[in-house]
C-alpha cells in the first residue's frame, strides 16, 4: 500500500495516482509503503483539496475546426465593415464627383438607376447634370441620402418638373441599406397630322393610324434626339428627319412640337378633268379638284402626272413634272401643239392686218419703205411690190379707201408656212379713172424667218370691180 501525499487515501501500490483526489504519484511517494510499525496518519490533520482530473490531449480535426472557426469570424466581421462601406451612400456621392470631375460621362451615368422603360444615354444625362449644376445637386443628394441613414424620409429633387428621387433598398436579406438615385422620365407624346404615319423618337417607333392622333412614343430623361417621320396618308409620300431638343416639364409630360416642314402644291393644267397621278398612283381625283394639294412637300423624286382621253377616246399623258416647285404646271403635248397653232394662227392675222394698214400708207405716199421690211430682203415679191408703190407718184389724182380687210382662214403648211385666205374691198379712182370699188379675194403664203414674219407670196384668186 502506498499513501496520497494530499489526502492521506491509501492506495494499491501499483496505482499511478490518487482514487481520491486525483493527485499523481511521485518516485518518493511510491517508495513510501505500509510499514506495520509506522503510525497511520492522522486523517484529522489532512486538508482536502479538489483536483481536476488530467485532460486528455486535442485532437487534431478539433483544433482544425476552431482554427476554421477563428477564420470564419474574422470573415464575418471583415465582411460587414465591406458592405457597411460599399453600401454607403456617401461614398455613391463621392464616385459621382469622381466620375463628374473627370468628364467619364458613362461612370457617372452608372451611379444612377432608372425606372423601367426609360430611354436615356449618359451624354444626355451629363449635360442635363451640367445645365443644372453638380455642386448644386451633389449637395442637394447628400443632403437626402443623410436622412435616409437617419431613417428619415427623403424628398424629391426637382427641376422644372420631377429629377432625381432618392429611396432606400434593403440588400443582403434586409441586414442592410442601399440608396437609389433613380433620374426620373418625361412621357413624350406626337400627334402626327396624317393617318398612316410611322415615327421615329430616340430609336423608338411608333405608328398613328389615324390623323390628328396623340400616341405616345415612350418616356425618355431631357436631352437631344433624332426623329424621322414616313408618311402614306395624303396624296403623296412624306418624309422628314431632324433632332429635337426634350426639356425638363413641369408635369413630367411633352408633346412634341414637330416642324413637318409641309407646304402647298397649286396644281394645274390644260385639262382640268384629266386624273392626278403621282409616282405613277392614280390620285382618283382631277385636277379641278386637286388645284390645291396639302400637305406636300418639295421633293423632285415624287413625280406628278396627269391621264386624259382624247377626242377620239385614245389615252393621252401629259409630260412628268417633278414636285420640286410649289406652283405645278401639267402640259398635254397635244393641247399644247393646239394651242400653239392659235397662237400662231392669231399672230399672222395681226400680222396680215398690219401689213394692209402699213400697204395703205405705203401707197398714199408712194413710199414702199412702209412695207419693205415685210418682205425677205432680194425676193422677186419685194421688188414687184416695190415698183407697185413708187409707179404710184406717176399716176395724177389717184385716191383708195380701204373698205375691208378680212380674213377669211389661216391653214399650217407641213413646210411651216401659212396659207392666209382673205377678202379685201376699196374704192379706187384717178383723174384719169373713173371710181371703181374693188370687192378681191386673195391668198397669201406667210412663214417665219428668224423670230420674224415675211410674204412669200401674194396670189388674186379673184377680183371683182363695180363702178361707182
Amino acid at each position: 500500500m502506498k499513501f496520497c501525499t494530499e489526502c492521506g487515501k491509501p492506495n494499491p501500490e501499483e496505482a499511478d495516482f490518487c482514487s481520491n483526489c486525483g493527485k499523481t504519484f511521485q518516485v518518493n511517494d511510491a517508495q513510501q509503503t505500509a510499514n506495520p510499525t509506522s503510525p497511520p496518519p492522522v486523517a484529522a490533520s489532512v486538508v482536502h483539496t479538489p483536483t481536476v482530473p488530467p485532460k486528455k490531449p486535442m485532437k487534431k480535426s478539433s483544433k482544425i475546426m476552431l482554427i476554421l472557426a477563428g477564420l470564419v469570424a474574422i470573415g464575418l466581421i471583415s465582411t460587414h465593415f465591406i458592405l457597411q462601406n460599399m453600401y454607403d451612400p456617401m461614398k455613391k456621392i463621392d464616385s459621382m464627383n469622381t466620375a463628374y470631375n473627370n468628364q467619364d460621362h458613362e461612370a457617372f451615368f452608372k451611379q444612377f438607376t432608372l425606372k423601367k422603360g426609360t430611354i436615356a444615354s449618359a451624354d444626355n444625362f451629363y449635360a442635363l447634370v451640367s445645365e443644372y449644376g453638380w455642386k448644386d445637386l451633389r449637395n442637394e443628394l447628400t443632403y437626402e441620402a443623410e436622412k435616409i441613414k437617419n431613417k428619415k424620409p427623403a424628398d424629391m429633387i426637382y427641376d422644372t418638373g420631377e429629377f432625381i428621387s432618392i429611396t432606400k433598398k434593403p440588400v443582403v436579406l434586409g441586414l442592410y441599406q442601399d440608396v437609389n438615385f433613380t433620374i426620373l422620365p418625361t412621357a413624350v407624346t406626337v400627334t402626327p397630322p396624317l393617318g398612316n404615319t410611322t415615327f421615329h423618337f430616340g430609336g423608338e417607333e411608333i405608328t398613328a393610324a389615324q390623323a390628328e392622333e396623340s400616341v405616345l412614343i415612350g418616356q425618355f430623361i431631357p436631352g437631344e434626339y433624332k426623329w424621322s417621320f414616313e408618311s402614306t396618308g395624303g396624296f403623296m409620300p412624306l418624309a422628314g428627319k431632324g433632332t429635337y431638343t426634350l426639356t425638363p416639364d413641369e408635369s413630367n409630360r411633352q408633346q412634341l412640337d414637330i416642324d413637318w416642314d409641309f407646304t402647298t402644291l397649286y396644281l394645274d393644267s390644260d385639262l382640268e378633268d384629266a386624273t392626278v397621278y403621282i409616282n405613277g398612283t392614280s390620285t382618283k381625283k382631277k385636277v379641278s379638284e386637286l388645284s390645291e394639294i396639302y400637305p406636300a412637300q418639295l421633293n423632285k423624286s415624287i413625280k406628278i402626272q396627269a391621264v386624259s382621253k382624247d377626242k377620239d377616246g385614245k389615252e393621252v399623258k401629259s409630260s412628268e413634272v417633278p414636285a420640286d416647285s410649289d406652283e405645278i404646271y401639267l402640259a398635254f403635248e397635244h393641247v399644247q401643239q393646239e394651242q400653239q397653232l392659235t397662237e400662231e394662227i392669231a399672230e399672222v392675222e395681226d400680222f396680215y392686218k398690219g401689213f394692209r394698214s402699213d400697204y395703205e400708207d405705203a401707197i398714199y405716199y408712194a413710199d414702199f419703205s412702209y412695207i419693205e421690211n415685210y418682205f425677205k430682203p432680194g425676193s422677186v415679191i419685194r421688188k414687184d411690190y416695190a415698183k407697185f408703190v413708187s409707179d404710184h407718184s406717176t399716176i395724177p389724182g389717184y385716191f383708195y379707201e380701204f373698205l375691208l380687210n378680212d380674213v377669211t382662214s389661216v391653214t399650217p403648211q407641213s413646210s411651216g408656212s401659212f396659207e392666209l385666205l382673205s377678202y379685201e374691198k376699196f374704192n379706187y379712182s384717178s383723174y384719169e379713172d373713173s371710181p371703181l370699188r374693188y370687192d378681191r379675194k386673195k391668198k397669201y403664203v406667210i412663214s417665219k424667218v428668224n423670230g420674224d414674219y415675211v410674204i412669200d407670196a401674194i396670189i388674186d384668186l379673184d377680183t371683182k370691180k363695180t363702178k361707182y
